[in-house]
């Protein structure tokens, strides 16, 4: 089955929101200079009047993005349940491709498992709760940091142009340069980092994605009794999640796992120590102790040169 990503969609959707503010600020600005050649106003006036035109500018995007964000949102829901979805059918091919070869496997009754398949579906719906949750509040932000930044601007443009240095064209190129360079840097992080709606929306969806997807692999696996998973090997596999790659770990998180189920860590504390982090790309499958020969981890050299790979990657970014 192809894999979904639908994620980059709803990553540019927002991206177009956010060029779409910043033609309209700009847009405006040029209409009122035109209008006072026109109608023979001062220079004086030029900010009482973009201030006026602002409570409409204001109005006229909350009306004219509050339905994108809605339809937007609801993109969001379809497809956190299709990742879903996903995860259960994938999983339960691998689960079944292992009993041909052997794995002694069967389903758990539906009684045994009604509990934890509701648990499921309630950490699903909070899921998708949380994430369209925090979209709407960025959404919000992006909304209010475009109307501060409007009268950041016409307050620049006003003083240069008042000095003298230029003309009034060159003075509303020069105060936008900065803001469309940088977009609208509404989402701030824990750690101060600031961040645009665009690139939010992508870590925000990817993220809920793949959880999603994971959630979906785990319930087919407690269909089965199975808790047992292993971090799969990877080219260069992320830092925070490297100390895991090729260990058996048991996911209590997805898949109703317990430490009494085998002599490995448990997913949770592994997901407390960094695994899965935002924009993670790491996976686990299916462990089946029977049918497995293990050799997936990483050797000393291995690591030394993820360590190398992920620096360069770093400064790349950087």
């Amino acid at each position: 089955m192809p894999k979904i990503n639908s994620e980059y969609d709803i990553g540019a959707a927002f991206e177009a929101i956010e060029n779409e503010l910043i033609a309209s600020m700009i847009r405006n600005m040029r209409r009122h200079k035109i209008e006072e050649i026109d109608e023979d106003k001062q220079w004086s006036m030029w900010q009482t009047e973009q201030l006026r035109s602002l409570e409409k500018y204001r109005k006229e995007n909350q009306e004219r993005f509050g339905t994108k964000f809605k339809d937007i949102n609801n993109r969001i829901e379809a497809l956190i349940s299709t990742a879903r979805d996903e995860g259960d059918m994938e999983q339960e091919i691998a689960i079944l491709e292992a009993i041909k070869k052997g794995f002694p496997a069967r389903r758990v009754s539906p009684g045994a498992s009604a509990a934890f398949f509701r648990l499921n579906q309630r950490k699903l719906e909070a899921l998708i709760r949380a994430t369209t949750s925090d979209m709407e509040k960025a959404e919000t932000a992006v909304l209010r940091m475009a109307n501060d930044q409007y009268r950041k601007i016409i307050f620049n443009a006003q003083v240069y142009a008042n000095s003298g240095a230029g003309t009034y064209e060159k003075a509303v190129d020069m105060a936008t340069k900065d803001f469309i360079a940088a977009g609208l840097n509404c989402v701030e992080y824990a750690n101060g980092s600031r961040h645009t709606l665009a690139d939010y929306a992508d870590m925000a969806i990817r993220t809920a994605s793949k959880r999603a997807y994971l959630q979906g692999e785990g319930q087919k696996r407690q269909e089965w009794g199975i808790s047992t998973v292993i971090m799969n090997k990877r080219g260069n596999p992320c830092p925070k999640c490297l100390p895991f790659v090729g260990k058996i770990l048991i996911d209590d998180v997805w898949s109703g796992g317990s430490a009494k189920d085998g002599p490995y860590p448990l997913m949770s504390a592994a997901i407390a120590a960094g695994l899965y982090h935002p924009r993670c790309r790491d996976s686990h499958t299916t462990y089946f102790p029977e049918l497995e020969d293990l050799d997936n981890e990483y050797s000393k050299k291995d690591i030394e040169d993820i360590e190398e790979q992920n620096r360069k990657e770093a400064r790349q970014q950087y």
